[in-house]
């Protein structure tokens, strides 16, 4: 009895063990493909090289208000990116961060002179604490013109190799001056931040938002 009670418990345990090897399997090979979905995205879509030498090392969760999920390379429309989105990466609570959005396809992505324009830029973010970061540039979604077709929006995470004094002056969102042309590879090579930890992709066309957000910020009617 005692000799089938142990064989028992034996065959118990091995069940357990191997059902969590299993769910940690399954768990690191989503994480990997994620990974690799991003690297694969953004080389497919040409950020790699038009904005960066290397892909980001992992994907960064981007939700909108909605609850519009971000998925790397998908389209969605300038009123679905209306307000800032949450973000998640794999964060460090005692680590700062800077996070960057912009557009290499301004004003299209046959005649990106603008490259690239910038959306959102916040600095010195703790852990995923975005509200306490620095900000220097305030978010304001796509604003892809009329006839532009689709253009690419890419987000960054970038680790800080501490809490930093940036001397750039803070950009009004109603000036174009300081958006067009940011260069992003020069801003973190500047702050000594290295290639990008998270990242994400989409595409956007124009709709009926951007006339308005166009007015709103630049007083023009497109």
């Amino acid at each position: 009895m005692m000799f089938a009670k142990s064989i028992a418990m034996k065959l118990l345990y091995f069940g357990l063990s191997l059902l969590l090897c299993l769910s940690w399997g399954q768990l690191n090979v989503g994480a990997q493909s994620n990974e690799l979905k991003v690297h694969r995205v953004m080389k497919e879509l040409g950020v790699v090289p038009d904005v960066l030498k290397q892909p980001p090392k992992a994907l960064l969760k981007m939700r909108f208000e909605d609850d519009t999920e971000i998925e790397e390379g998908k389209t969605y429309t300038p009123t679905d990116m209306k307000f800032q989105p949450r973000l998640e990466w794999l964060a460090d609570a005692d680590t700062y961060y800077t996070i960057v959005m912009l557009s290499p396809d301004a004003p299209s992505r046959e005649n990106p002179m603008y490259r690239s324009w910038l959306h959102w830029l916040v600095v010195n973010v703790p852990g995923m604490d975005v509200a306490k970061g620095q900000v220097i540039s305030e978010y304001f979604g796509p604003l892809p013109p009329k006839e532009s077709g689709l253009l690419r929006y890419v987000a960054l995470v970038y680790q800080q190799p501490d809490k930093l004094s940036f001397d750039e002056k803070k950009l009004d969102l109603k000036n174009a001056e300081g958006h067009s042309n940011f260069d992003v590879q020069k801003f973190t090579d500047k702050y000594e931040m290295g290639e990008p930890l998270a990242g994400n992709i989409f595409q956007s066309k124009w709709d009926s938002y951007v006339t308005e957000l166009m007015k709103m910020l630049y007083d023009v009617d497109e």
